[in-house]
This record gives structure tokens, C-alpha cells and sequence, in this order.
């Protein structure tokens, strides 16, 4: 069992739970008819007064005095809370111990009583012994010692009445005892039944949600063990990945022979791949450590369409597919960024599983607020497949030969999806084309707001910096990273200068640097003895001045970013191309 406990250990650890509920509820019961116990002998004197022998009445009334002292004082003393009974088994006895004295209590006054008096006292006597019997059909039923100690003593002498003289009770009345006795003991029974099996239900149910808690627990230890893994696996697999990267951006294909460009093109596109299963990973990875928090603020549409489209159509291009992009423009209200990633994967996965034709964009207001359309002529998805298509890691059986993937882009869409409180529908033939459309909650902005949004998000007609005679500082302890920094950055005329790690080659090194100053910092954050941003603040301090700093790590804790951004350093997380490095660097330089 999932609490390590076996059955037959299971089986005790019920019966003394059981027990201990049994306690609780009797002890409980025997206190709330202590008032009881005391008033009835004295209503009892008060009526039978005059009928009952004065010595029988006498010795009545003292044993009646004393089995209530008893039985209050030892009731009094046992615990009546769950958790702090220690011996149930030893309370059980007791409470029946001080209940089966008032019971032979009331069961002697049958004998020393009844006789003498009239038969209206006759019945009274009755209705109070039956009350008394009532009484513990409920409270006592639950444990059947302590139901018989107060019972049988009531019992045996009432049924007896069936042998007295006829004068003194009438076989009708007799028979009516009986039948009364009977059905209180059957009575108790079905009701003591139901207790324990309540009782045992409850257990049953506890041990049920101990057991589904524990496989709860399991469960997110798995997927914290799951994203610890790729996000360890990743990070440590990127590293090389980007420097292939750097290499591959560096080349000039223009100089390589004809013969040998289509392989180059081969690598590249492979390359293209490994980096999209590792930017899967990764947002998943992200995804499950709630580093995204979705933003509120306005942007414009039209930008984020001119971005969609710069990204997508060199892979439609590859697929010689037509990339339309169409629809409304103005701005809306919401998160840029979570919805260019949404759509990024939504127009990757239309291309890649389109091999002719056309994916289309189109931009619609649905009732005041932003919708998109995602459409393709592909190979379309059945409606079996449909129902499962946003599982992660899953894959349609029939591209699974001819396509690569890891089946995450579309898990990685729902769960954006839900982060950002939009729906997204699905319509799709076979053979035919799919068509994704996300119905965000993103109101749209009036004119003036969508002026001030375009104006301010579209900078347009800058031209690229050039980083030809820069000097850009380099901190990585990579040296297959290192090496690459230093081909891709000369190649386009800069000056690299490798930032020492340690404290006194730094220092020696920043004495005989003579140069003025850095342009700009490209570091990692995770170095052999330190970090990044500490590196970064020192060369700032050694020069007096904010330089511009980027850091490229696979580290993408929320708290890592947010000191970045306070700290004015830019951030990519690997694996990411040197065109994306150049153009932070060209963004941050041109100020």
C-alpha cells in the first residue's frame, strides 16, 4: 500500500481507530445524561412516596445515590477528545462499569418497587425505565458491553413480570415489555451497524486520500524531476548547439563552390531543426517553472504581423510555399510577446506539415477583441487525431516518417493559451489543410491609442550599426563558444577582447588595456567561479561607465531576468542564432 502499511496492519490500526471513536462517543453520551441520572431517582421518590415501602424505597434511593456518584466521578475523568485518548479499551471498560451500576440500579427497583405500588406508578416506572432504555439504544448501542451492562439488569426483571400474580401485572402488559425490549435491541443493532460501518468508511476514505495525495506528490515529483532534466539536459547540449550556430551565420556561402553549398544548405536546415526542438524544450521548460507571466500593455498589430512574417517567410521560402498575412490593423491591448509565440508555433507547424500551396494569417475582430486565423494547405488532421493534438510529445502516426519534431509546438499553444485566457478552435480536413483561429480576450484600442502604439512600436528606416572597429569584450569559459565568438565577430571587422575570470588577470589585464574604452559586453552568466553579472559590473565600475551588456545563458529562472532588466543588461537564452546576438548588439549601440 501507498502508506507502506500491509493489510493485516491496516486492520489494527482500524479496530483501535474505531475503538477510540467508540470511546469518545460513549463518554460523551454517559456525561450529557449525568442530569438525568441525578433527577430521576428523585422524581422517582417524589411519586412513589406514599405507595413504596419506606425501607425498600430507603435502601432504593442509596444504592441509586451511590452508582450515580460513581459512575459521574469515573465518567469525568476520561477523555472525550479523539486525539487524546491513549487507552480507548481501558475508557470502554470503565463507562460500562459505571452504566451497568445505574442499570442493575433501575433493574432492582422492579424487584424492590414496582410490586408495592399502584398501577399508574406501575407504568410511569415504565415509561421511565423505557426512556432509560431508549437512551442507551442510541448512546451505548455502539459498544455492546456497555448497551447489555445497562439493558439486560432492565430486562430480565421487567420480562419476569410475565410470572407474577395476575393482579399485579396483566399478561397483556407483559407481553407489551417484551415486545418493547425486543425491537429496542434490534433497533440498536441495525443503528450500531450503521455506526461502525460509518466509521470504517471514514478510515476506508482517509487511507484513500493518503494514498491519492501520496500519488499526487509522485506525480509532481516526476514533473519537477521531468523539467529539472530537460532543463539540465538542454542547457548542457545548447552550449555546443550554438556555437555550430555561430559558425553556420558566419560562413560565406558566396565564397564556398557551388558543389558543396547544397550541403551547407542541408547542415543549416538540420540545424534549423535541433534549434526548434531545443526552443521546445525550453519553453517547455519555462512553461513548468511559471517563468512567463503574461503583460498588459498596447501594441500594435500591424507590427506584429511585418515580425511574424520576417520570421516565417525564409522557412516558407525553403518549402517554396506562399505566405499571405492579411486582416485588420490598429492595436490592441495584451501581451505581444506570448502571442508572437503562439502564432510562431502555430505558422511552424503549418509549414511544416504543408508541402504545397499556402499558409495564410489573417488578423479579425470577434466582438471588440483580437482573433487569429492560422490556415494551411497541408495534410490536414483526422478527427480522432484532433482530440489529442495538443498532448505533449504527441505525434500523428502518419508524419511521423516524414517530418521531425518532437510533438511539443502544439502542447506548447494550449498551455499559452491558457496562460493568456484565450481559446483556440480547431477545423481541419484530410488532405485538404488545417485552420487553428485563437479567439484572444485582447480588447481592441481606438485610433488615437492605435496612432500612439504604431508610432511608437514601428522605429523603422535605421539602418544596421556596423560593429567594424568596435571593441566587444567576450566572457565565456566555452572555449568551442569562445573560438566561435571570435571568428564571427572578426569576420565582420570587430575587435574581441577576452575578458580574464580571474581577479588578478583582470586586473592586469584592464592595467595594460589602452584602447579608451568597451563598446560593448557579451558574456554567459554561469562561469567557472562566478557569474556573469558580477563580470559585467566590474568592467562597468573599471571604466566609469554603463556599458552596453548582453548575456547569453540557458538559465531562465523569472528572478535571473528581472535582475537583468534592472541591471540594463539585454538577455538570450540558447540556443539562438549570432544574427539574433548582432542584432541586440546593433539595438543596444545604436542607444
Amino acid at each position: 500500500m501507498r502508506d507502506n502499511l500491509t493489510l493485516t496492519e491496516f486492520d489494527q490500526a482500524s479496530q483501535r481507530q474505531v475503538a477510540i471513536l467508540k470511546s469518545a462517543y460513549i463518554v460523551r453520551t454517559a456525561r450529557s445524561v449525568t442530569v438525568a441520572n441525578i433527577f430521576a431517582p428523585l422524581f422517582a421518590l417524589l411519586l412513589f412516596y406514599d405507595d413504596a415501602d419506606p425501607l425498600k424505597l430507603a435502601l432504593w434511593l442509596t444504592y441509586m445515590v451511590a452508582a450515580t456518584v460513581i459512575r459521574t466521578w469515573t465518567t469525568a475523568r476520561l477523555e472525550h477528545e479523539e486525539d487524546k485518548i491513549t487507552d480507548p479499551q481501558k475508557n470502554l471498560k470503565v463507562v460500562t462499569l459505571g452504566v451497568g451500576l445505574i442499570g442493575l440500579g433501575w433493574g432492582l427497583g422492579w424487584i424492590l418497587l414496582v410490586p408495592d405500588l399502584t398501577t399508574v406508578n406501575r407504568m410511569i416506572y415504565l415509561y421511565v425505565t423505557a426512556g432509560g432504555m431508549f437512551n442507551s439504544m442510541f448512546g451505548y448501542c455502539v459498544h455492546w458491553p456497555t448497551f447489555y451492562s445497562f439493558t439486560i439488569p432492565i430486562m430480565v426483571p421487567a420480562i419476569s413480570t410475565a410470572f407474577w400474580p395476575r393482579e399485579i401485572f396483566p399478561w397483556p402488559f407483559s407481553i407489551g415489555i417484551s415486545i418493547l425490549f425486543i425491537y429496542v435491541v434490534k433497533i440498536s443493532r441495525n443503528f450500531s451497524q450503521t455506526f461502525e460501518d460509518s466509521v470504517r468508511l471514514r478510515l476506508r476514505n482517509e487511507k484513500l486520500f493518503k494514498e491519492l495525495a501520496a500519488e499526487r506528490d509522485e506525480s509532481i515529483a516526476a514533473n519537477v524531476a521531468k523539467s529539472n532534466f530537460i532543463a539540465s539536459a538542454s542547457h548542457d547540449l545548447r552550449q555546443p548547439m550554438y556555437a555550430v550556430n555561430m559558425y553556420l551565420d558566419s560562413l560565406n556561402l558566396e565564397a564556398i563552390p557551388c558543389s558543396e553549398r547544397a550541403t551547407i544548405q542541408k547542415v543549416k536546415n538540420s540545424v534549423v531543426t535541433l534549434n526548434e526542438m531545443f526552443e521546445a524544450l525550453l519553453n517547455i521548460s519555462k512553461l513548468d517553472s511559471h517563468s512567463y507571466e503574461p503583460e498588459n500593455h498596447a501594441f500594435s498589430v500591424e507590427t506584429l504581423s511585418t515580425s511574424l512574417r520576417e520570421i516565417a517567410k525564409p522557412l516558407a521560402n525553403n518549402k517554396q510555399l506562399q505566405l499571405h498575412m492579411s486582416g485588420m490593423h490598429g492595436s490592441v491591448l495584451g501581451d505581444e510577446k506570448l502571442l508572437r509565440q503562439i502564432l510562431l508555433n502555430l505558422m511552424d507547424n503549418a509549414i511544416h506539415y504543408t508541402d504545397s500551396g499556402q499558409v495564410s494569417v489573417t488578423f479579425e475582430d470577434r466582438q471588440g477583441c483580437l482573433a487569429v486565423r492560422v490556415a494551411d494547405t497541408g495534410c490536414g488532421i483526422s478527427e480522432q487525431d484532433q482530440q489529442r493534438i495538443f498532448e505533449e510529445f504527441y505525434r500523428v502516426d502518419q508524419t511521423r516518417g516524414s517530418h521531425d519534431g518532437l510533438g511539443l509546438g502544439l502542447s506548447i499553444v494550449w498551455r499559452l493559451c491558457k496562460l493568456i485566457g484565450a481559446d483556440i478552435q480547431t477545423a481541419s480536413v484530410p488532405g485538404q489543410g488545417t485552420t487553428f483561429t485563437v479567439v484572444t480576450r485582447y480588447p481592441l484600442l481606438g485610433a488615437a491609442d492605435g496612432e500612439l502604439t504604431q508610432a511608437r512600436a514601428t522605429p523603422g528606416g535605421q539602418e544596421a550599426v556596423s560593429i567594424s572597429g568596435k571593441i566587444i569584450a567576450v566572457i565565456e569559459d566555452d572555449q568551442a563558444i569562445l573560438a566561435a565568438y571570435r571568428h564571427a565577430l572578426a569576420a565582420r571587422g570587430a575587435r574581441v577582447m577576452v575578458v580574464e575570470e580571474e581577479p588578478q588577470a583582470l586586473e592586469a589585464q584592464l592595467a595594460a588595456f589602452d584602447a579608451g574604452s568597451i563598446d560593448f559586453i557579451i558574456s554567459d552568466y554561469r562561469l567557472r567561479n562566478t557569474t556573469g553579472v558580477e563580470m559585467i559590473r566590474q568592467l562597468r565600475e573599471a571604466f566609469n561607465q554603463e556599458i552596453p551588456a548582453l548575456i547569453v545563458t540557458a538559465d531562465t529562472s523569472p528572478s535571473h531576468i528581472t535582475h537583468f532588466a534592472q541591471l540594463h543588461i539585454s538577455v538570450l537564452h540558447k540556443p539562438v542564432s549570432f544574427q539574433q546576438v548582432m542584432a541586440v548588439m546593433e539595438s543596444r549601440l545604436r542607444g
